[in-house]
């Protein structure tokens, strides 16, 4: 068995892979395209599902041609002409100029033809890339970035683009060059009321250094993106080192929005210790839209598919941990799933939370302190270190207002997510262990009462 590669996250077989791409659901499969890098000539691998879990890998499915390199995109449903249609970046070779290609699948995505008189849109921007494509009534829009903006176009046939608006944010939200966008309509949980997300990729300047993600929330009325408040910052997706490149499928039923990102970082993704491959993906999340007083915000969770997953379950109720107390809740697993159900109204405990031992004096810290209402998640010892950049510490504010602080850790041998209060705070970030986990949770500083903590092993072997 390879070290270090993930069981149920997905990773190509070898070479190096990061964004993913043409992220649709056609004719009862879901299809994860991605980013592949193949001795330095970039294609776009291909992937296909019927449940989210078990994934094949298949054939690349887009190849670097005499224009250029095939950079991110997406891939739409042309139900009118019965095919696929997938659009990418050129990264045009002598030049390094960015321009949308196009694509057409009648196969159910397992071949494409390129159209013939590619590029299809083209712009005198140094940055022009990652075109996102949907569906706005009866016509198509494309959301591509500018690098520091995004720029909206319309079409009607897909191949004949127009420039309706732009977005950019403000001057805080510009620390990085934008990348990745998607743009897409949430319905607030319980209500009617609808909501549109646009999301980027920063590729420097996150709370944990390097790249991350930001999403703004407002309405979209086919032409332009806008905010609710007037110069309203982007809120950040994720406070761990490594989640970029996110983007949700299109085509999905029950109006469901699930996200998948490159679980990486730009800063060290070369020196990665892994082989034969290099990348891997975070677990798909659903995305739902919340509102708390007149203040909305995105919340992300592990897809309920992923339950199917589950074994050997190890529950507990009402336990109270002493100051100073340490549980060992599992011995070495490679694969968890960890629920954990504080009350906040019995939290004796100054600071408490969860230890990941990963080897003889390792270990991925995850600890809450009530007193800054925070989580700091600490990657600084958890094994081997690649990069100057890879160790540290990641810290972000924690709602105790609730009647329960919830969290759900999850760890597959080289990935670690962490989500806290269902998903309204998330930390992603690779680790590479000397050894299998062992969990422990922590109490300090006073008494700590859990409500419920329910343990699971998680099965492998979901990739072909």
């Amino acid at each position: 068995m390879e070290k270090y590669r993930p069981k149920f996250h997905f990773s190509a077989e070898k070479y190096i892979i990061n964004d993913p791409n043409g992220l649709v659901y056609y004719e009862g499969e879901y299809h994860l395209f991605h980013q592949y890098n193949i001795q330095e000539e970039i294609y776009w691998g291909h992937a296909v599902s019927r449940d989210l879990i078990h994934w094949k890998r298949l054939a690349n499915a887009i190849a670097p041609d005499e224009h250029g390199q095939i950079w991110s995109g997406s891939a739409v449903v042309d139900e009118e002409n019965h095919r696929l249609a997938a659009f990418f970046t050129y990264c045009e070779r002598g030049t390094e100029k960015q321009s949308q290609g196009l694509a057409f699948s009648y196969d159910k995505g397992r071949s494409w033809e390129k159209y013939e008189k590619n590029p299809v849109l083209t712009e005198e921007r140094k940055d022009f890339r990652d075109p996102k494509v949907f569906r706005y009534e009866d016509k198509w829009v494309m959301i591509v970035t500018g690098g520091d903006c995004v720029l909206l176009y319309e079409s009607k046939d897909l191949i004949h683009w127009k420039q309706i608006s732009s977005f950019s944010g403000t001057e805080s939200d510009h620390v990085g060059t934008w990348e990745c966008p998607d743009l897409f309509p949430l319905k607030v949980q319980d209500s009617e009321e609808k909501k549109w997300i646009l999301i980027i990729s920063v590729n420097n300047g996150s709370p944990a250094g390097g790249t991350g993600m930001k999403y703004f929330i407002g309405e979209f009325d086919g032409i332009s993106f806008r905010t609710d408040e007037e110069k309203q910052k982007g809120h950040w997706l994720d406070y761990g080192k490594d989640f970029y490149a996110g983007v949700s499928w299109n085509n999905l039923p029950d109006d469901r929005r699930l996200m998948i990102a490159w679980a990486d970082n730009w800063q060290y993704r070369d020196f990665l210790p892994t082989s034969p491959f290099k990348g891997q993906m975070s677990s798909i999340r659903e995305l739902k839209l919340k509102k708390r007083g007149s203040k909305f915000y995105l919340t992300q969770i592990p897809i309920e598919e992923m339950c199917a997953l589950r074994k050997n379950k190890q529950e507990m109720h009402k336990m109270k941990m002493g100051a100073g107390e340490e549980w060992t809740l599992k011995d070495c697993s490679e694969a968890l799933d960890l629920e954990l159900y504080y009350p906040t109204n019995k939290m004796g405990a100054s600071s408490f939370g969860i230890r990941a031992v990963t080897g003889q004096g390792k270990q991925l810290e995850i600890l809450f302190s009530k007193e800054e209402r925070s989580c700091t998640v600490d990657r600084l010892n958890t094994g081997l270190n690649p990069h100057e950049n890879f160790p540290g510490k990641y810290k972000a504010k924690v709602d105790f207002e609730k009647e329960y602080l919830n969290l759900r850790l999850i760890l597959d041998v080289s990935q670690s997510e962490l989500f806290i209060n269902d998903g309204g705070l998330v930390f992603s970030n690779l680790i590479f262990p000397e050894e299998p986990y062992q969990l422990k949770l922590f109490a300090e500083g006073g008494d700590l009462e859990i409500e419920r903590s329910a343990i699971y092993e998680l099965t492998g072997d979901v990739i072909s």
